[in-house]
C-alpha cells in the first residue's frame, strides 16, 4: 500500500516515461448536476488513454483480442485532486510501471493544462491512478502470458518504482 499511496499522491512527480497519450473535452454527458466530471467517468478516460498509448506503440487491443487475448482490469486505484469541468480538455499522461509474464500495470496522471479551461493559466491536477492488469486467455477465462512481441514492446517502457525513503 505503501507504494501504491506514493504514485497517486498529489504531491509525486510523474514517473519517468510517462507521455500524453490521449487529449479529451468534457461534455455534459460526462458531468453531475454541479458540472463537474462525475467520478466513474474518469475510469473511462483511463481507459481511453490507455488504449492510444498502446496504440501509438503499436499494440491494438482488437489484435490482441483477435490472438485469442485479453487484458481484463484486475485492480483500479484513483486519487481525485481537483474537479475537472464541463468543456475542460483533459490531457491523459500515462506510463508503464510493471510488466510481469502475465501482469501489466500503469500509471495515470490527468491534468488541464494552460488553455484549455477558460481563464485558467495555470496547470491544474487533476487526478493520478494506477491499474493493474492480467494476460488472459479469452477460451480459458485463465491467467496466460503475454505474446513475446507484445510483453518487449511494453517492457521498454517499464518504469521502475522509486525507492522507498
Amino acid at each position: 500500500m505503501a507504494r501504491l499511496s506514493r504514485l497517486i499522491s498529489p504531491r509525486a512527480g510523474d514517473p519517468p516515461g510517462m507521455r500524453l497519450a490521449a487529449k479529451n473535452r468534457v461534455i455534459y454527458g460526462d458531468t453531475d448536476r454541479m458540472g463537474i466530471v462525475y467520478h466513474g467517468t474518469y475510469l473511462r478516460y483511463l481507459e481511453q488513454g490507455r488504449v492510444e498509448f498502446m496504440r501509438a506503440l503499436g499494440v491494438r487491443y482488437a489484435a490482441i483480442e483477435a490472438r485469442g487475448l485479453g487484458f481484463p482490469v484486475t485492480d483500479v486505484a484513483v486519487s481525485y485532486f481537483a474537479p475537472a469541468r464541463y468543456d475542460d480538455v483533459i490531457s491523459i499522461h500515462v506510463a508503464v510501471t510493471e510488466m510481469r509474464w502475465a501482469r501489466l500495470s500503469f500509471a495515470y496522471h490527468l491534468t488541464v493544462e494552460p488553455g484549455d479551461r477558460e481563464g485558467q493559466d495555470a496547470r491544474v491536477s487533476v487526478l493520478r491512478g494506477l491499474t493493474h492488469h492480467c494476460c488472459m486467455s479469452l477460451e480459458t477465462g485463465q491467467p496466460t502470458r503475454f505474446p513475446s512481441d507484445v510483453h518487449a514492446q511494453l517492457a521498454e517502457l517499464l518504469t521502475p518504482p522509486s525507492p522507498s525513503p
